[in-house]
Parts: C-alpha cells; structure tokens; sequence
C-alpha cells in the first residue's frame, strides 16, 4: 500500500477526456498514477472523500483506493442508557421525586 499525499483533476486535452492523478509515496519510491473519470464530478468526489479522509492509500496490486475515517463519539449515549445506573435499574431524578411527594400530600 502507497500512501496518497495528493489528488489532482486533470483535463487531458489529447484524449479529450478526465482524469485524477495520486501523487503517492511509500516503501521508498514516490510515484504519480493516473486514472480516468467519467467527468469533473466524479474528480470533485474523489478529491473531497480524500481531504475528509483521516488515511487514504493506494493498492498498486488490485489498483484500489481506499480512503479511511475516524469518527469522534462525543460521548452521546442512548436513551435507555442514560437512566439506568450500574445495577441496570432505572434512575430517578431529585425533580420526579418531589413531584411525586408532593402528588402524595395532595
């Protein structure tokens, strides 16, 4: 695997055609690859899947570019989750406690 460090849209003039060209490195060689698109936009996709990538590498063997992201968990849990406490029964909050006192006095 070839690290990609660079894409490029390319309107080849001779072949009236689109291409994207990797500049890659890795294993001590760098190499440049090109490859034909059917058009702009798909040249645009693949240039914006790889600077959303966190790695992106090249498979010289089977000619595969793989483009690979990172997600961030920010901690989110889901709502079940969030009002069980570690025995797995369910949490009440001071607030649906004091209603429910007050419910009682009524």
């Amino acid at each position: 695997m070839l690290a990609i460090q660079g894409l490029k849209c390319i309107y080849d003039t001779g072949a009236r055609g689109w291409a994207i060209e990797l500049a890659l490195s890795g294993e001590g060689e760098d190499a440049v690859r090109r490859f034909d698109v059917d058009g702009p936009d798909d040249a645009e996709m693949l240039i914006e899947a790889f600077e959303d990538s966190t790695s992106s590498a090249f498979d010289p063997a089977t000619g595969e570019i793989v483009f690979a992201y990172e997600y961030a968990d920010f901690g989110v849990e889901d709502d079940e989750d969030e009002h069980q406490d570690e025995d797995g029964e369910d949490e009440v909050s001071e607030d649906e406690i004091s209603d429910d006192e007050e419910k009682g006095k009524q």
